[in-house]
Parts: structure tokens; C-alpha cells; sequence
């Protein structure tokens, strides 16, 4: 990745949690809880971003799609599974423990179906950029 891609796209990734901490803000009970959450889902979202565009893609896509598969969904379920042990660690310390006996499973869903949207856009922009640059 060249310095003008990865500038761009860690400015993309920068806005991205400003949007999402602005449309989030209110679901959370303090700010700091806000911010701990945002910042974890984003950074796992663009490092799982980057592992697949600049590890996963030029290792495997070619090689074999279904080692290429087996790796995205590990590294999508370790990244999401990382950033929701922050959230919950976060949260338990800050209010206790959650009273909900099913919130782990229905937040890891969430969060994990919210990996998958992000990382489609992610392989979406990067193939139009490439095609413009190809141009």
C-alpha cells in the first residue's frame, strides 16, 4: 500500500468513527463507555480490513478460496471476539455485570454481522480504487 492509499484510508477509517461515535453516543450510559466502544469496533474493523487486503488477498485468493475463506472468518471472529472482551470488561467495570444471560451471544452477533458489513465496503472501495488507478 502506498503512502497516498493508506493516508486516505486511515483518514476514511478516522471519519468513520466520528460518525459512529456521533450516532452511537446517546446508546451508551457515560462518554468514556462511548468512546472505549467505538474505538474497539473500528479498530478491529480496519485492522481486519488491512490483515485481508495486505495479507489474506495476496496469500491466498489466488492459491486456494476456501483457505482464503477459513482465514477471514478466523480473523473476523478473533478481531470481533477481541474488541467485545474490551466492551464487556469496560462495561462490567463501569455498571457491573450485564444482567442479560444472552447479551455476550447477542452482542458478538451484532458486532460480528457489523465486521462483515465493514469489511465488504472496505474490499468495495478497494477494488474501485484499483480500477481507477488502473485506468
Amino acid at each position: 500500500m502506498t503512502r497516498s492509499p493508506l493516508i486516505l484510508s486511515l483518514l476514511a477509517w478516522a471519519g468513520l468513527w466520528v460518525f459512529w461515535f456521533l450516532a452511537t453516543r446517546s446508546v451508551h450510559p457515560t462518554f468514556t463507555l462511548a468512546v472505549i466502544v467505538t474505538t474497539s469496533l473500528i479498530a478491529a474493523y480496519a485492522l481486519a480490513a488491512y490483515v485481508n487486503h495486505l495479507v489474506l488477498v495476496p496469500r491466498f485468493w489466488r492459491v486456494s478460496r476456501g483457505r482464503y475463506a477459513a482465514w477471514l472468518a478466523a480473523t473476523m471472529m478473533g478481531l470481533t471476539a477481541a474488541a467485545l472482551a474490551v466492551i464487556r470488561t469496560a462495561y462490567a467495570t463501569t455498571l457491573g455485570p450485564d444482567p442479560d444471560p444472552y447479551g455476550l451471544y447477542r452482542h458478538y452477533a451484532i458486532d460480528l454481522f457489523g465486521m462483515a458489513v465493514h469489511l465488504a465496503a472496505a474490499a468495495a472501495l478497494v477494488a474501485a480504487w484499483k480500477r481507477r488507478a488502473a485506468r
